[in-house]
């Protein structure tokens, strides 16, 4: 028998990738997702604050279904730290949060990717986890499939939404190499501590949260100074710390970055927010800034980039919306390339009028 060509493969099971696989699947295309973790989440690292706004596009009831934590009623305080003191920036608290059209959550990507990749499989998408793509496969100059180890997958197109070390992008050759500058390295720890600890401490009610946001500085072992961007929000038994700092600098200072996270956790603000909490779990991860160096390198015949992969992050290093909105961007892309019946990239170039009307052009600007 001829080989099965499907309409689309899609590479990474995460919001990047279940939303373009969401989409096409619902518009009636034969589309495939590829995860090489044992379930989506297991190789990403999020528990952070997720932006429905894109979402509720995608799935407009995901309110009572998704596996959500607390809604940001709190507002979002900035900070800046000394080495012994804070300056508390003015803060906005919406109390009225949950009646906006799209509220924003904290949530826990492992929970939170196999729920909207479930989605895509009761839309009609085929998942393939513990699946690792190695290659591409090619018909002249054309991306037409992926070589996994466990065999080969044909298709018309492919959506590389692997994250920042993504495989298809590096195979595809159509995006450089992300430069040391262009990397922000995020280190995240999850702590235990009971609700009505969490609500006393940032003055919410159960089901509520609150996001704070620092800058301060690190200091290395020959005196050299660097600044991180810190963020703790709330969960709804626990506090998540995340604390970032590019590459290049963590390099010119001379520390890792959980050396930083130790200095920043002992700042007596701090100090004081997290006492008696338990470490329930560490994590670190690379997040790409900057945008890519142009819209083209987003794109190849047959293959296009989202997500992480495509160095969608805004300004402030939020992946989350940005991550679906690529998604269901490339995925119209695709459906825009099936129907004509071309996969180049001069074809595949309407993915850049797609990203406009999500919005993201101002994001990589």
């Amino acid at each position: 028998m001829p080989e099965h060509i499907h309409d689309c493969i899609v590479v990474g099971a995460g919001p990047a990738g279940s939303a373009a696989a969401l989409e096409m699947a619902r518009a009636g295309l034969d589309v495939v997702m590829l995860e090489r973790g044992n379930h989506p989440g297991e190789k990403n690292v999020m528990s952070g604050v997720l932006y429905t706004d894109k979402l509720i596009e995608l799935v407009p009831d995901y309110l009572p279904r998704a596996p959500l934590q607390r809604c940001i009623t709190g507002g979002y305080a900035n900070h800046i730290l000394g080495e012994d003191w804070i300056l508390e920036l003015p803060r906005f608290r919406d109390y009225r949060q949950l009646d906006h059209p799209a509220p924003t959550f904290t949530v826990f990507r492992s929970q939170f990717d196999p729920w909207l990749a479930s989605e895509a499989e009761a839309a009609g998408v085929e998942l393939f986890t513990a699946t690792l793509v190695e290659d591409l496969l090619w018909e002249g100059d054309q991306v037409a499939g992926v070589h996994t180890r466990r065999g080969d997958l044909r298709a018309r197109l492919v959506i590389g939404a692997d994250g920042v070390n993504s495989t298809v992008s590096e195979k595809a050759g159509i995006m450089p190499r992300f430069g040391q500058e262009e990397l922000t390295l995020l280190a995240r720890q999850v702590l235990d501590l009971p609700a009505e600890v969490i609500e006393e401490r940032l003055n919410v009610r159960p089901g509520e949260g609150a996001l704070s946001m620092f800058i301060g500085q690190v200091q290395g072992p020959t005196g050299e100074c660097g600044i991180y961007h810190g963020e703790i929000y709330s969960n709804q038994d626990s506090l998540s710390m995340t604390l970032g700092t590019s590459l290049d600098e963590l390099a010119r200072v001379g520390v890792s970055v959980y050396d930083a996270l130790e200095q920043w956790e002992r700042h007596p603000h701090i100090a004081r927010l997290i006492e008696g909490a338990t470490l329930r779990e560490y994590q670190a991860h690379l997040i790409p800034f900057g945008g890519p160096p142009a819209l083209e390198n987003l794109y190849g015949n047959g293959v296009l980039l989202a997500g992480d992969s495509g160095k969608f992050t805004t300004k402030l290093g939020v992946g989350s919306w940005p991550a679906m909105a690529s998604g269901a961007a490339a995925a119209r892309t695709v459906k825009h390339a099936l129907e004509w019946g071309d996969y180049s990239a001069d074809c595949l170039s309407v993915y850049e009028d797609h990203l406009s009307q999500e919005g993201l052009i101002e994001v990589l600007d």
